[in-house]
């Protein structure tokens, strides 16, 4: 009995606000309970023995939770588009400053119909449960010949220590007839950077048109739509659920690392840009409607609550 309590007084330990984090928003991913059932099964026993049937859940639902925070996250960090079907012209270059916001939740979703929330806040941050995230952004594009785009951002996630890196890849199926909106496919990497324990990635396929509409021959309005595909990838590195002064053997016993997680995600994106001369302005909303996946690998069935985000951008260009 006592090894299950010093397990119990370790994790609200981790959960303090005197960890070693930062900003309010810094993670601890040991938070989220261990994933494997090994871990229950040794704070209870002492030794390598069988887990039972509520430790297998104890560790399904850390990991239920790991798959939730990952899923969201990525959908922050990669929620701006704010550019049309178009490119920026033959040579051309775009420098834009952004800025996006993302609904996020602390709840997972029930696994049947109609999926209600359930217990079990998956952000293991410093001080504060998140209701959104802020996300600035430093956007570069650079057009090529034959409709070709290439371009980057850097982001900076608010409130934390954490920033991520995106490069993308346009090309521009049609643009430029006068009586036909423009269409293209672009292609999007994001990597989350600076948690150690965390490794995450997202890569983003979306379809888009839009039409360009001028003003006054002063300046031009362009709405654009685009339906974006979405696939997450996450795992951690080890994590350590033994107390400080554990002997060498229970400190291998108590470490596990989150499964690789693998999980698909649909949302769409409208809004619209204004260009004057060089400056350009841009606003949109995205929407997630909601995902109830089916159990793969080391992963349960999980749902992922609809959110929806907004994001709006400053720039130059020519």
């Amino acid at each position: 009995m006592r090894r299950p309590l010093a397990l119990l007084a370790a994790v609200l330990a981790l959960a303090s606000p005197t960890a070693r984090a930062a900003e309010p928003l810094d993670l601890d991913l040991r938070k989220l309970g261990p994933p494997s059932a090994a871990i229950w099964a040794y704070t209870r026993c002492g030794a390598v023995c069988a887990p039972t049937a509520g430790e297998l859940a104890l560790a399904a639902d850390a990991r239920t939770r790991f798959a939730m925070l990952s899923s969201e996250l990525a959908l922050s960090l990669s929620s701006a588009l704010l550019e049309p079907a178009a490119t920026v012209g033959h040579s051309g270059f775009a420098f834009d400053l952004e800025s996006a916001y993302t609904t996020v939740h602390k709840n997972v979703v029930g696994t049947t119909p109609p999926f209600p929330p359930a217990p079990g806040d998956y952000w293991p941050t410093r001080t504060k449960t998140p209701s959104g995230l802020l996300v600035p952004s430093f956007h570069v594009r650079k057009s090529f010949p034959y409709s070709l785009e290439l371009g980057g951002r850097l982001l900076y996630l608010s409130q934390s220590s954490y920033f991520a890196a995106q490069i993308h890849g346009k090309w521009a199926i049609q643009e430029g007839y006068a009586a036909i909106p423009d269409v293209a496919l672009l292609a999007a990497h994001t990597i989350f950077l600076g948690q150690k324990d965390l490794d995450l990635s997202s890569t983003d396929l979306t379809l888009m048109t839009s039409k360009r509409f001028g003003v006054n021959a002063v300046m031009s309005v362009t709405p654009y739509l685009a339906l974006r595909y979405l696939l997450v990838r996450a795992s951690s590195g080890p994590l350590g659920y033994a107390p400080a002064t554990a002997t060498p053997a229970t400190v291998v016993a108590e470490t596990a690392a989150f499964p690789s997680l693998s999980r698909s995600l649909y949302r769409t994106t409208l809004g619209a840009r204004m260009t004057a001369f060089a400056t350009t302005m841009a606003a949109e909303l995205t929407w997630f409607g909601g995902s109830h996946s089916e159990a793969s690998g080391d992963y349960a069935n999980s749902g992922l609550q609809s959110s929806l985000g907004g994001a709006f951008k400053l720039g130059f260009e020519f």
